[in-house]
């Protein structure tokens, strides 16, 4: 026990700190922005786009953030933003589930490609996915009238806004220390789920599902690590298959495909939670619109040329050196 909650603790504090160098920049630069009226400014350039999902334009800069920083640079921005925003639930889960398909983009598409997936194709599946997502939740929520109560975020600070930078500064520091046990609560959750063979275990239910989406049986255990775990270990691990030529190249396609726009099910679907977000949205919607878009797109991979495929969609990854 002395030794698991060590390791905890370590892990913990070391994943805060590298978001505390992510986001405490992210959060300044945002109320620069603020206070210099900036965010109106771009919220005219992002207002397009986030009017397809119903939020407001200035939501456009956290979604921004999000594709090329990450998760925790968007909530970051989020955070700076939210004393000027009015956001339902049903908003905060749009926003989430946006974030959640297309966040930290310069990385995750490098381990895409370098996996054989064509990086174009995969960055139009991410955007493209973000935003039809946002965009069909927007319509369901507000046609059911569901989820339009405001929205609470729970690593925000409940202070009133002020225009002093002491007390914003004080707010901020009041929640970035709120994400700290978040993330012990996290990495225990797995800790645990890996030791109690949980995690294993949803591996194997959810195999049957990778059939309707085309893949083979060998390319299940990989594709459902990166579904539940992240795109990075999934990722690296179908890197290291394909270089070995373990893996059929559609199989690599579609199972990256897969793990871009639904992946760490478990992670950051509680982070998204912690954000305001519903689970009926970032949970449910996510996998199911996924599996649906992978079903269809299984079918035209499958259906393509030999050459069409391999000078479009895939590009075989590049061999170790020896």
């Amino acid at each position: 026990m002395l030794s698991f909650t060590r390791m905890i603790a370590t892990q913990s504090a070391g994943l805060f700190w590298t978001l505390l160098k992510i986001m405490v920049p992210v959060m300044i630069l945002v109320r620069i922005a603020v206070h210099f009226g900036l965010i109106d400014l771009m919220g005219v350039v992002f207002a397009p786009v986030m009017a397809v999902v119903g939020l407001p334009a200035a939501t456009g800069l956290v979604f921004a953030t999000t594709c090329l920083i990450g998760i925790y640079g968007g909530i970051a921005v989020l955070l700076g933003l939210l004393p000027t925003l009015d956001l339902s639930t049903a908003d905060l889960t749009v926003l989430a589930c946006m974030m959640l398909a297309a966040h930290n983009l310069p990385v995750e598409l490098r381990v895409a490609q370098k996996a054989g997936a064509s990086l174009t194709l995969t960055l139009l599946l991410r955007v493209g996915f973000a935003i039809l997502h946002g965009a069909l939740l927007h319509l369901g929520y507000q046609a059911a009238g569901i989820l339009q109560e405001p929205g609470t975020v729970m690593i925000a600070s409940a202070a009133p806004p002020s225009d002093d930078w002491l007390y914003w500064a004080i707010d901020s520091a009041e929640s970035l220390l709120m994400i700290f046990p978040v993330i012990v609560v996290l990495l225990v959750v797995l800790r645990l789920m890996d030791l109690l063979g949980v995690t294993a275990f949803l591996t194997r239910l959810l195999q049957p599902v990778l059939s309707l989406m085309g893949m083979s049986p060998v390319a299940g255990p990989l594709t459902m690590v990166g579904a539940l775990l992240g795109l990075t270990y999934g990722g690296g691990l179908i890197i290291a298959e394909a270089r070995a030529g373990h893996l059929p190249e559609r199989d690599v396609v579609l199972s990256v495909w897969f793990m871009s726009i639904c992946h760490s099910l478990i992670e950051d679907t509680a982070l998204l939670l912690a954000m305001g977000g519903h689970w009926s949205g970032i949970l449910v919607s996510r996998f199911l619109l996924a599996v649906l878009v992978m079903a269809v797109l299984a079918r035209v991979v499958h259906r393509l040329p030999d050459g069409t495929f391999r000078r479009w969609v895939f590009r075989p990854a590049a061999q170790p050196a020896t």
